[in-house]
Order: C-alpha cells, then sequence, then structure tokens
C-alpha cells in the first residue's frame, strides 16, 4: 500500500464539523519538496498539484515574502507572477496553494460569503489573519464572527528560540505569554507562533468554536519538513541557497470537493 504523502481535514463551526464545505490538505515530507519560485521549474510540485486538481479545478499561487499581503482573486490568473503570502476567493474551481516549512500554514473558511483561503504566517507574517478577515469583509460582505480557521502544523515553542528582540516585539504586539525565557538566565526565548495568532484572532473577533490548532510540531515531528530540523547539522554560516537544497517544503491548500 502507498503511504500517505498528505493529509486533509474539515473546517469546524461552533465545535461541529462542517461536512459540506471544503477541505484544507497539506503534503507530508515523503511527498517531496513543493518549492515555488516563479523564474523556477519543480516537477514534484507540478505533477502533485496536477493530481489535486484534476480537470475541475486551478491551482492559484504566490511567491512567499513574509509579509501580510493578501490577495482576493476572481481566477487563478490575477495571481501570476504575485509575490504575497495568502489568497482568498469564492470561486469554488480554484485551489488556494501557499508553501511552509516551519511557518504556520492557515486554512480560511466563512460559510456565509462562501469566501475560503490560505495563509503563510511566520513571524514576519503574524497578524496576516487580521488582513485576510478585513479583506474578506470588504470586498465579499463576509462577517468576521463566522469565519471558520484551521492553524496547522508549524514549529512550535519546543524548538522555536528567538533572540531577546523578537521577544520583545512578541510580547508588545501581540501578548505576553506568546514568549517565556528558555532559563532563568538564558538570553534566549521560547516563542509560540500559536498563542501569537490565537490573540490575533481573539482580537479581530474570530468565534473560539471555530477555531482549530494543530499540536503538531514540524521540527519534533520528523513526518513534516522542517526548516529548522532539517538545516540544523550544516556549518554555521552555510549560504541560504544550500540550506534550501536541505529541507523538504510542504504545500497546503484549500479545496471544495
Amino acid at each position: 500500500m502507498e503511504e500517505k504523502r498528505f493529509f486533509e481535514g474539515l473546517f469546524y463551526r461552533n465545535s461541529q464539523p462542517i461536512e459540506d464545505g471544503p477541505r484544507f490538505g497539506m503534503t507530508l515530507k515523503r511527498a517531496g519538496s513543493m518549492r515555488f519560485r516563479w523564474n523556477e521549474t519543480n516537477p514534484v510540485r507540478e505533477a502533485f498539484l496536477g493530481k489535486l486538481a484534476g480537470n475541475t479545478h486551478s491551482i492559484c499561487a504566490v511567491e512567499l515574502i513574509h509579509s501580510k499581503t493578501v490577495f482576493a482573486i476572481e481566477e487563478a490568473e490575477e495571481v501570476d507572477g504575485c509575490q504575497g503570502d495568502g489568497i482568498i476567493t469564492q470561486n469554488k474551481s480554484l485551489i488556494p496553494v501557499v508553501t511552509v516549512a516551519d511557518c504556520m500554514p492557515i486554512f480560511l473558511y466563512e460559510p456565509e460569503s462562501g469566501v475560503f483561503g490560505m495563509l503563510h504566517s511566520g513571524w514576519k507574517g503574524t497578524g496576516i489573519v487580521e488582513n485576510a478577515v478585513e479583506l474578506a469583509e470588504k470586498k465579499y460582505g463576509a462577517r468576521r464572527e463566522s469565519f471558520c480557521v484551521v492553524m496547522g502544523p508549524h514549529i512550535h515553542e519546543c524548538c522555536y528560540t528567538v533572540d531577546e528582540e523578537r521577544a520583545k516585539y512578541f510580547r508588545v504586539n501581540f501578548t505576553p505569554d506568546c514568549v517565556s525565557p528558555v532559563s532563568p538566565d538564558s538570553s534566549k526565548w521560547s516563542l509560540s507562533l500559536l498563542k501569537a495568532n490565537l490573540a490575533v484572532l481573539r482580537d479581530s473577533g474570530i468565534n473560539e468554536d471555530n477555531i482549530v490548532s494543530y499540536r503538531e510540531c514540524t521540527a519534533c515531528n520528523p513526518m513534516f519538513g522542517s526548516f529548522r530540523r532539517e538545516t540544523s547539522s550544516l556549518p554555521p554560516g552555510t549560504d541560504i541557497q544550500e540550506m534550501q537544497r536541505h529541507f523538504t517544503v510542504q504545500a497546503a491548500w484549500v479545496k471544495w470537493p
């Protein structure tokens, strides 16, 4: 039997699964690297996403830049050549896709307007979900209290350490409890992207019964690709281009059946 190369799930509303809505999904490490750049070709990615889309759907993607930029689109061609970190749409024939490798994939669906989408949220992009919700309200008349949000597998505080400057940034801009000292005499801090994003969702007015949070840490669990884990054995000062050949980028998407 072929090993599973991805997982899929349902959105939840009022703590109940939405059976008649879109599904979210994400590749696993064994699927291979889903790295995406507009000026590159990736046969592994193209084969996987081509099968996912079939003859009924179209893939839409952006080249990630670790930003809070979100595109609202009606057709896949609208983001051709674009750089950013999120896509939302009402078009059920589209499959918004981003890539992740320790950063948090955020899957979105608002049942009343039919808006759905996909976000990439690293430390620089924390808060992108608020931008997406505001854009959906303005363009599609979505209601923020009806948004259903899934925060997928990502690096957790057990493996994510940052310096004092970044810890201060998160304490001030999100919530103090998203960072904690590694030890009493350490200058390093553990950062929880989950707690930071939960604070954003709470402040954005998202119903907590509509939120699902994955507890798997991509750096701990070898079934996932991880920038930190897979590059940890490389010599200090390794060029970023060389590092990119040593970790497995995953694709994350939202798709209507």
